[in-house]
């Protein structure tokens, strides 16, 4: 019998590329971290574009590949409770638990059992998309730290603590320009026109001060 070599095309070559365990891991953990971003940044628009193609094609290597579905549960279930540390404020154990979980997930993701060869993802591969995992948790949850004690821009409590001018007062009543604004005002103090005062409270469209 003659044996003909008919070469590759394009798209086995791909598929031999990707369909390494390495790279089939960290297309999929890329894939499920810059949908994840797309989805906390709406308009981004190319995070959610790679973040897809990296994801259908970690997926298309992992069709070729033995896997073994309790490791891909315990990937899935440890990527979750990363993203769940960076929003919910505690001591670290869902993150501790998530990068455990991650690990031994994708240790034991592929199945070596009637392969020629052993399928395994690399340890040093593990390591790096673990601590790159606690890292994007840890910097999400100091992003959400500092929102949350950044002064109020919006609403009635926006305008606590500001200065304001007394344009006009009668009793305990009178008016006041603040942020540029003309408001009604009531004090405590027998103000005059021209005395400088500072908001400490809102009620409706009405300011309460007092003497800077």
């Amino acid at each position: 019998r003659e044996i003909i070599d008919v070469p590759a095309d394009w798209r086995m070559r791909l598929l031999g590329t990707i369909a390494d365990p390495n790279i089939a891991f960290i297309l999929m953990m890329i894939g499920i971290y810059a949908i994840l971003f797309e989805l906390w940044s709406p308009g981004a628009i190319l995070p959610g574009v790679l973040g897809g193609i990296c994801l259908l094609l970690g997926l298309t290597a992992l069709s070729v590949l033995p896997v073994n579905y309790a490791g891909l549960g315990l990937v899935l279930l440890g990527t979750a409770l990363i993203i769940g540390e960076a929003f919910t404020p505690g001591v670290g154990v869902l993150g501790i638990g998530g990068a455990i979980s991650l690990a031994i997930g994708a240790a034991f993701l592929f199945d070596p059992e009637g392969a020629d060869i052993d399928i395994a993802v690399a340890w040093p591969v593990i390591a790096a998309v673990t601590a790159l995992s606690l890292l994007m948790a840890a910097f999400v949850f100091g992003f959400a730290v500092r929102a949350r004690k950044r002064a109020v821009t919006t609403g009635a409590e926006e305008m606590i603590g500001l200065p304001a001018r007394v344009i006009s007062w009668e009793g305990d009543r009178g008016t006041v320009r603040a942020h540029g604004e003309v408001w009604a005002a009531q004090g405590e103090h027998n103000f005059a026109p021209g005395d400088s005062v500072k908001v400490i409270g809102r009620e409706g469209l009405t300011l309460r001060i007092e003497p800077r």
